[in-house]
């Protein structure tokens, strides 16, 4: 009964309109041949116009030889790269019929950037200094010719663009840098323009001309001649190095191909545009044709046969917008088809398809909502726990997004202590007093937080399933229902745990389990940096400690032990009348109790005064002049130079810096024999480089021979200087004083 069914219904009706199907066929044939063509004509004609455009690139940097050649072969004579200033121009002026393509001018630059001749003469520019110029760093880069993008360096600040070409001897050595200028501009008539104007662009369109910023070199429209459009895609791509030609619209709405490329050993770009209509042209022809078949292979059966065949297309016609429907994303749309035949089961199929799909769009859609939001906790954790490296912070802040992140009511941190097998409390959200004293020191046995640190995984646990005893009648008498305990790793080692508590009874899944064991381990790494860092502090005031032990048994005991020895002489001698030598005695004690005061005023300055963090390097500088220097009878002098603004320098740098001065004015005070010490402390802008000097007029030594090395403590001072990424340099002769000067840059240490 079903094959009758099916040969009644659906093979009568291909049978009854057979040469509807062939219609169909033949319709879709020439379709698909007319989509083909169009296809295939714009491939082709894009391939074309960016094959025309490389050319075109090509040959105008061809052309652009001609003008680095005319250079270049100045470049070459002895009148340039052996002659001073006066004979170059006097050369730049007898090869002024040459150079006259350059309407901008010429312009000679010696190996440090500064205009040396130009032709013609340019009072403005003679003398200037133009090392900053991109094409002069790029010339110190390159042996070859270099253009630049559009630059204000033409007369009277025109806009201009350079072609620079280096100037070097018979031996290949640097010389200098020649210069040529071609002036831009709607007004602007030149050989460069008339350059780029002759090149050829195909049949019909246009080009236009960009430099490494985006702005217009060229362009046909010549009162856009400067204008900026580096927002275009296509001039981002081809100053991108890109090579390529698109289907696009222009700036008045036509339908056109553009076409761009680098110019080759320039930093500029070409594009070129056509009309798609003018390229399209020479197939309209052929397509009328083809379309005229696909009429008259398709609209003319479908009306012999549209009343029969409707009836079989309407189910087709419902499929194919349930199948758009679905493509866009509205999964589980049905169709419904009564036709009795195959169609109406494939209706079916389709139904179930679109069901299914539904489904697992569904499960896909909650897997990346819970991956995204996994990894959106984590970030939020790291964050928290990365702004400091001090335990009393980290701990809280991240028992504080931990609680946000999981929802659960109170919660504990700990921190492990490995000799007595405990976890101490060290932050502590939502708990009540009773269970805070509890926890204060849990005993690390017999709960979800010895399993967790055991296992090494985040471990829930209910608290009806807690042995019974003190601590689950705490958690049942608030009405507590889950503990989870999340362990706090690092290289696999615990190092605490966060417990969690929550009075609403539930099970984690095991997805919320892996990220609660991301987050302990990203909380882990933390606690394990803080820890490497307050060991790292208690080891630097250790050896601060015991350098200071050491400086006061060196220096002020013996002076101390000196004033003492020179009291109980002189009161030896005043006893048996001796007032001359007793008061020469008095003498020498003054003297030795006036050096212990030094040396202890120095003990203090060394270490990091309070000014120094609060005001600064200056402020640190002048108040040990002061305090110190001032005191001590010498004349001081703080000169700050430099074209910048110091400002406040990192905490690392002016420490650094601070300690040199420091050692160099120990020195002075100690060794020197000085009247005036006088420190200077400079700042250069444009390399950012700091400029510290100690200075003094006190009896020097010979530094040639390496006299005062480790004695004067300068290997100490090199040292802090190399640790900044600087150098250290020392002048000094007998009888001369001594310089004392360290270099740094301040990205250095930034």
């Amino acid at each position: 009964m079903l094959l009758g069914i099916r040969w009644r219904s659906m093979q009568l009706k291909i049978i009854a309109w057979a040469f509807g199907p062939a219609a169909i066929i033949l319709g879709a044939v020439a379709l698909v041949i007319f989509i083909a063509y169009q296809q295939v004509t714009e491939d082709l004609v894009i391939e074309r116009d960016q094959d025309l455009t490389r050319l075109v690139a090509s040959q105008l940097a061809t052309e652009l030889m001609d003008y680095t050649n005319i250079l270049a072969a100045l470049a070459r004579t002895a009148d340039i790269y052996r002659a001073d200033p006066q004979s170059q121009q006097a050369a730049l002026e007898r090869a002024s019929n040459r150079l006259v393509v350059f309407d901008g001018g010429v312009l000679i630059l010696n190996t440090f950037g500064t205009v040396v001749a130009a032709q013609p003469v340019r009072p403005d520019a003679l003398g200037a200094d133009w090392s900053d110029r991109p094409y002069f760093h790029q010339i110190l880069r390159s042996s070859g010719p270099i253009f630049s993008s559009i630059v204000p360096d033409g007369p009277q600040g025109q806009e201009v663009i350079a072609v620079a070409v280096p100037i070097t001897d018979e031996q290949g050595e640097f010389r200098g840098t020649i210069v040529g200028l071609f002036q831009v501009g709607e007004v602007t008539v030149s050989p460069f323009y008339g350059t780029i104007v002759k090149l050829r662009w195909g049949e019909s369109g246009s080009a236009y001309l960009v430099d490494s910023q985006g702005r217009l070199i060229y362009h046909p429209h010549l009162e856009r001649i400067g204008d900026n459009i580096s927002d275009q895609e296509i001039v981002q791509q081809v100053l991108a190095g890109k090579v390529g030609a698109v289907r696009t619209i222009d700036f008045e709405g036509q339908d056109i191909v553009a076409g761009y490329a680098p110019v080759p050993g320039t930093p500029w770009g070409l594009i070129t545009e056509e009309t798609w209509s003018t390229l399209f042209q020479a197939s309209e022809g052929y397509r009328l044709f083809l379309l005229f078949l696909l009429i008259l292979g398709i609209v003319v059966p479908m009306l012999v046969v549209m009343a029969g065949v409707k009836r079989l297309t309407e189910p087709i016609t419902q499929m194919i917008e349930a199948a758009q429907a679905v493509a866009a994303g509205n999964f589980g749309r049905k169709i419904v088809v009564n036709t009795g035949d195959e169609l109406e089961e494939l209706a079916k199929q389709f139904n179930s398809m679109s069901a299914q799909l539904h489904q697992s769009y569904a499960r896909l859609e909650e897997r990346v909502a819970g991956r995204t939001q996994a990894l959106s906790t984590i970030n939020a954790i790291t964050a928290a726990v990365s702004g400091s490296l001090d335990l009393a912070d980290i701990l809280p802040d991240a028992l504080d997004k931990t609680l946000e992140i999981t929802g659960m009511e109170a919660g504990g941190a700990f921190r492990l202590n490995r000799a007595n097998q405990t976890l101490s409390l060290m932050a502590h959200r939502g708990l009540s007093p009773a269970l805070t004293t509890h926890l204060e020191e849990l005993p690390l046995a017999g709960g979800a937080a010895a399993q967790a640190v055991e296992e090494g995984r985040p471990v829930a646990k209910k608290v009806a399933d807690y042995p019974e005893g003190k601590w689950r009648d705490l958690l049942m008498a608030e009405a507590w229902q889950l503990v989870v305990s999340i362990p706090l790793l690092s290289k696999g080692e615990p190092l605490g745990t966060i417990n969690l508590f929550s009075q609403n009874l539930r099970t984690p899944a095991s997805e919320q389990l892996s990220l609660l064991a991301a987050i302990g381990q990203q909380i882990g790494v933390a606690l394990e940096n803080a820890k490497l860092y307050e060991q790292a502090q208690k080891l630097a005031a250790a050896e601060e400690r015991q350098r200071l032990a050491r400086d006061l048994h060196d220096s002020v005991t013996q002076a101390l032990y000196g004033v003492t020895l020179y009291a109980e002489a002189a009161n030896r001698l005043l006893q048996v009348g001796d007032v001359d030598q007793a008061t020469e005695h008095l003498n020498d004690l003054r003297e030795t109790a006036q050096e212990a005061l030094r040396e202890v005023r120095l003990l203090i300055f060394q270490l990091r005064p309070p000014v120094l963090e609060k005001e600064g390097l200056l402020a640190a500088l002048q108040t040990r002049l002061e305090a110190v220097e001032g005191r001590s009878g010498l004349r001081t002098v703080l000169d700050i130079e430099g074209n910048g603004n110091l400002g406040r320098l990192p905490l690392e740098l002016e420490t650094g810096l601070y300690r040199i001065a420091q050692e160099a004015l120990n020195n002075i005070l100690k060794h020197a024999q000085a009247h005036e010490v006088r420190v200077s402390l400079q700042y250069i802008e444009p390399e950012a480089r700091i400029i510290l000097e100690i200075s003094d007029d006190g009896r020097g030594f010979e530094a040639n021979n390496g006299a005062g090395k480790g004695r004067l403590g300068l290997r100490s001072m090199e040292e802090r200087a190399a640790l900044l990424g600087g150098a250290l340099t020392v002048t000094s002769s007998p009888g001369q004083g001594t310089c004392v000067r360290v270099e740094v840059k301040r990205d250095k240490v930034d």
